[in-house]
Formats: C-alpha cells, sequence, structure tokens
C-alpha cells in the first residue's frame, strides 16, 4: 500500500484485548477416540470478560483497540471500555474474518449455564468440563448458582443431586440436565349462557371432541312474554401457575361475559336470567347478545313491487334478492332463494339458502353468517362464517371462525378469519391464488394494505421529482418526502395484526404523537392466543396460496394436502404439522 506520495504507508498497529477469564484445552474421550477442545471457566453476571487496559499509553505510539464485537449475553459498559458478562455462564470466543488487510473482529458472547425454555417452564443446566485454574460450579453450592441464573422455582431434587455428583467428580464431559420445571395453571370456566331451550348450533361450532358441527342454524324460534330463554352461568376462576422463574402465570379462562339485551327482552343480575317481555322472534348473537323482535315474512321476490326492506325486525325472504336492492333488518335474516348484486345487512345472523353472485354484492352482519356459494361477493361477519360449497373469487371476512365442510371449493379472492380456520380445497392449476388467514383482525389488513399502497405512490413521487427537477436529493423537498416514506414504513412495521392487541404494539413500537393508541401496551387483556391459532387443510391447497397467521405470513411453493398450519413455539414462522 502508498501514500499519496508514493511512499510505502505504515500498517496499522493493533493492540489485543486482555480476556479476563481462562480458557484451557482439555482432553476428552475414550482412549481410542481422544480429542482436544478448547472450554472457558464459568463466569458470574456482570464480571468483566475483556478490557484494553492502560490503553493510553499505546495511543501516542499509534496502536489502534483490536476490533471487538459483544455477542450473545454479552454488554459493554457505559464508557464503552469493559465488556461485560449478562448471565452466569461460560464465554465463548469466535474470530470474524473481514475483507482482505482489515483485522479480524473478536466476538465474545456467553452460552448460559442454565438455558430456560422460551415459555419459561422448563429449565436445563448446562455443565461443561472444568477448567484446571480459575472459577468452576465446584467453587460455589449449585443451589445458590441456580438462584443467581435466576431459577428461583420447581427445582427437581433427584436432578440436583445427580448433578452434584457430576460436578464434584470432575467429569470431562458435557451435560445437559433437565433441571427445573414450572406448575402450569389450571383455567378456568368462562362465564356463558346456558339456553332454556334449543336454539340449534352456532354456525361451525366446534365441540368438545374436536369435529365441527355443521348442522344448519336454526333463526326465526319463537317465545311468548315471561319466557325463560337463558340463565348466565358464572365464570369459574383458574389456578395461577409458576414458571422456573418463579413469575406467577395467569391462567387461562375464567372471564366474565358481558350479557347485552335490547329490544323485547330483560336480564336480572341477581338470578342471571334472561326473559322475553313481548311474544316474538329470538335472535342471539354472538353467544352474548339477545334481543326479541316481531317477525316478518316477504313471500315472494324483493324487487320493484316490494322496494328495499328497512326492518327493526327479523325477516324472512321466501324469494330471492334482486339486483340493486338493499335488506337491513334489526334481527336475523333468512333468504331462501338467491342473492345477485345486492345489499344486506342484519344487527343478528344471516342465513342464505341459495347463491350469492355479482362484484357488487355485499353482506354484513353483526352476528353469523351461514352461506352455501358465493361468486364474486363481499362478506362481513362479526361471529363465524360457514361456506357450504364454495367461494369463487370473493372476499371473506369474519371476527370468528370460518369453517368449510370437507369436499368445498375456495377459488381466488380472500378468507380472513379472526379466530380460526378451516378450509377443504383451495386454489386451481390455472386460478388465481387465494389469501387464506387465521388470527388476523380484517379492519388492520384493509389498513396495512392501504399503507403499502400509500408506500408505493410516495416512492413513485420522489423518483418522479427526481427526474423533473434533476439530482438535488438533499433539497428541504425531499428530505419532507423521505422523511413521510420513514414514517409509512415504521407504520407498517409495528402495525400489529392481531386481534385484541394495541394496533401499533409488535416490538419497537411507534412513539410519536400519531400514534392512535398507548402503544407501550404491547399485549391487551382482550387479545386472543395467537399460539393456539391453526388453520386446518382438509383437501389440497395449491402453490402460490398466502398464508397469514397473527403477523406471519407464508406463500406455499408447492401444493399441500391434509395439513394443519400454525405458528413455531418463537411465533415467527408458520409451519406445518399432520392433520390428526
Amino acid at each position: 500500500m502508498e501514500n499519496n506520495a508514493g511512499k510505502p504507508a505504515k500498517a496499522t498497529k493493533y493492540l489485543e484485548p486482555t480476556l479476563h477469564f481462562i480458557r484451557e484445552r482439555i482432553q476428552i474421550g475414550e482412549e481410542d477416540r481422544v480429542e482436544k477442545i478448547t472450554v472457558s471457566e464459568l463466569v458470574k453476571k456482570n464480571q468483566p470478560l475483556l478490557s484494553f487496559p492502560d490503553f493510553e499509553k499505546f495511543t501516542e505510539k499509534g496502536f489502534e483497540k483490536s476490533p471487538v464485537r459483544s455477542g450473545k449475553n454479552t454488554h459493554f459498559s457505559e464508557d464503552g471500555e469493559i465488556l461485560l458478562a449478562d448471565t452466569i455462564g461460560y464465554p465463548r470466543v469466535d474470530i470474524m474474518k473481514q475483507e482482505e488487510n482489515e483485522e479480524p473482529i473478536l466476538l465474545i458472547s456467553i452460552n448460559p449455564f442454565v438455558k430456560i425454555s422460551d415459555n419459561g417452564m422448563e429449565a436445563t443446566l448446562i455443565l461443561h468440563p472444568p477448567v484446571q485454574e480459575g472459577f468452576t460450579p465446584r467453587n460455589e453450592p449449585l443451589p445458590e448458582l441456580l438462584i443467581e441464573a435466576g431459577i428461583l422455582f420447581g427445582i427437581d431434587q433427584h436432578a440436583l443431586q445427580q448433578a452434584q455428583k457430576i460436578i464434584s467428580e470432575g467429569d470431562n464431559d458435557f451435560h445437559n440436565i433437565p433441571i427445573a420445571h414450572g406448575q402450569t395453571s389450571e383455567p378456568g370456566k368462562d362465564a356463558y349462557l346456558e339456553f332454556a331451550f334449543e336454539i340449534g348450533p352456532i354456525a361451525g361450532q366446534l365441540l368438545d371432541d374436536g369435529t365441527i358441527d355443521f348442522r344448519e342454524r336454526k333463526v326465526m324460534i319463537g317465545v311468548t312474554k315471561g319466557q325463560l330463554i337463558a340463565t348466565k352461568i358464572p365464570a369459574v376462576s383458574g389456578t395461577p401457575g409458576v414458571n422456573v422463574l418463579g413469575q406467577e402465570i395467569e391462567p387461562e379462562g375464567g372471564n366474565d361475559l358481558e350479557i347485552k339485551i335490547s329490544d323485547d327482552t330483560e336480564f336480572k343480575e341477581e338470578s342471571g336470567e334472561v326473559k322475553a317481555t313481548e311474544d316474538g322472534i329470538l335472535t342471539v348473537v354472538n353467544d352474548c347478545e339477545i334481543k326479541v323482535c316481531a317477525k316478518q315474512d316477504i313471500q315472494g321476490d324483493i324487487d320493484y313491487n316490494t322496494g328495499n326492506i328497512d326492518s327493526g325486525n327479523c325477516v324472512t325472504v321466501h324469494g330471492a334478492v334482486q339486483p340493486g336492492f338493499k335488506v337491513l333488518t334489526g334481527g336475523d335474516l333468512e333468504i331462501k332463494k338467491e342473492v345477485m348484486s345486492a345489499n344486506l345487512e342484519s344487527g343478528g345472523n344471516i342465513v342464505i339458502k341459495g347463491g350469492i353472485t355479482g362484484e357488487k354484492t355485499r353482506v354484513k352482519a353483526l352476528g353469523d353468517v351461514d352461506i352455501i356459494f358465493i361468486e364474486q361477493g363481499h362478506i362481513e361477519s362479526g361471529g363465524n362464517i360457514v361456506i357450504r360449497k364454495q367461494s369463487y373469487y370473493s372476499d371473506i371476512s369474519a371476527k370468528g371462525d370460518i369453517r368449510c365442510p370437507i369436499g368445498t371449493a375456495i377459488i381466488g379472492g380472500s378468507i380472513i378469519a379472526g379466530g380460526q380456520l378451516t378450509v377443504a380445497n383451495v386454489g386451481s392449476e390455472n386460478g388465481a391464488p387465494s389469501l387464506l388467514a387465521a388470527g388476523v383482525d380484517f379492519e388492520r389488513l384493509k389498513i396495512q394494505t392501504e399503507l403499502a399502497q400509500k408506500l408505493s405512490r410516495q416512492q413513485d413521487e420522489i423518483i418522479q421529482w427526481l427526474q423533473r427537477y434533476g439530482g438535488r436529493t438533499r433539497s428541504k423537498k425531499i428530505k419532507k418526502m423521505e422523511a413521510a416514506i420513514d414514517e409509512t414504513k415504521m407504520k407498517l412495521l409495528k402495525l400489529n395484526l392481531i386481534p385484541g392487541t394495541a394496533k401499533y404494539s409488535r416490538v419497537g413500537a411507534l412513539k410519536n404523537e400519531d400514534s392512535e393508541e398507548n402503544d407501550s401496551d404491547i399485549i391487551s387483556t382482550k387479545a386472543i392466543s395467537i399460539d393456539k391459532i391453526h388453520i386446518d387443510l382438509h383437501g389440497t391447497i395449491f402453490a402460490g396460496t398466502e398464508l397469514k397467521i397473527g403477523n406471519c405470513r407464508m406463500l406455499l411453493k408447492k401444493n399441500i394436502s391434509n395439513r394443519r398450519m400454525k405458528l413455531k413455539t418463537n411465533l415467527k414462522q408458520i409451519i406445518a404439522t399432520p392433520l390428526k
């Protein structure tokens, strides 16, 4: 290397750091398979691992510090002079090569003395061969070392004795010993309504044995004044658990149920009874909202003879709903025949016995929706949805579960469930791919799409501005446009699609004035258990299908059949498991 004057440049002189832990090469294995490996002494939390003592003396001689990086479970002191251990464990030294003529980087990390599972319910003691000099587990009682590692509950005394024996004998081998186990919580029982008579299954209800009840939902159930409809059964609290860190684990279940009544019903808190105050037709929405309405029967089609229907009652249409017409009801809505390019909206549940066709068709219900087939339409449900035969290039969204019986076909479009999703055959050789989502808030998914479109427009605007005005990339205008792009990117990155979570609550959430919620509240009490959400595939799904579970995405690269798609334990990747 030469400098500008043509003279050889002086090579940079690096000062090697001082390691504050002992490393030794020891012999392991049987006599016929002997090898030597490097082991380190056990270090404590916040113990210095590395430093450059008296570096000032060497700066005058032109020395620079040899490059060092903090690896897993290590950090630098505030002044950046000393590398410290984050936890008790065994130091590891790795050399990271750089470009030619550049000094290699020294990477120091800590292999923990105790490995704790992601859920905090299992702890494994890691024993390395001891060094001759320096600190080893022999130098301090093992229970005290476990406490320093954070293990405060569930220590297995038999495993502890086994580990103490290995340590005392100075065994020159590696051992992984399950040393502690948490105590799982006992789930409680949620409050629920016990109905005084058969109201029929909720659309696509999951039964106790894991099967799905695909019987048709009953609608238009008559009740009389003073009749007992249901009784609220109180919640039963669960028993908290404890993980190995001594942290309490809140039990699942035991949640109260807010009873909503309207129209001709009454709810008595003391007895938990819900009764009808007038004769009428019962509507039950999402297991918690009860109303009694009058019934309106329309014998023919909804067309120019009837006009649009806007009723606060339950409505049965014995004919079809013709293109361009609307049916709005306060209670349940039952359509006996087809719906063609029409709008349906119900404050209860919707059952459609015929087909749904037309790009302009909109079906929206506060409760469940039960259909036979839909082509190029749109459905939004505040409860569950059952698709009994086919969805063809349609967009279907539910706050609850979406269920399709075996043999159902989905071609194109999107199927988005806030809860679980069960489908059969999805896609075809030549059809447009579908989007299948579970554990996803469909309203937030719309926001995500809008933000992605906005980002694309913003990026195009910068390109167009530069093409028009030249390469003045550091102008105030460009800086302002870049700042707007960064804000959109950040919102896209932090938007949480999981129902019940704070809107911008993914790790490193937004904390600016534009945030619509308290983003420090990572997960609200109403958040679903995304680790229990899955997409069940009872058929064949073609390559190109996009899958979403919560905030994770997967694009299928090949056809798959009869699989359960769920998240890995780290909740960062979708995996396929055999369908039981």
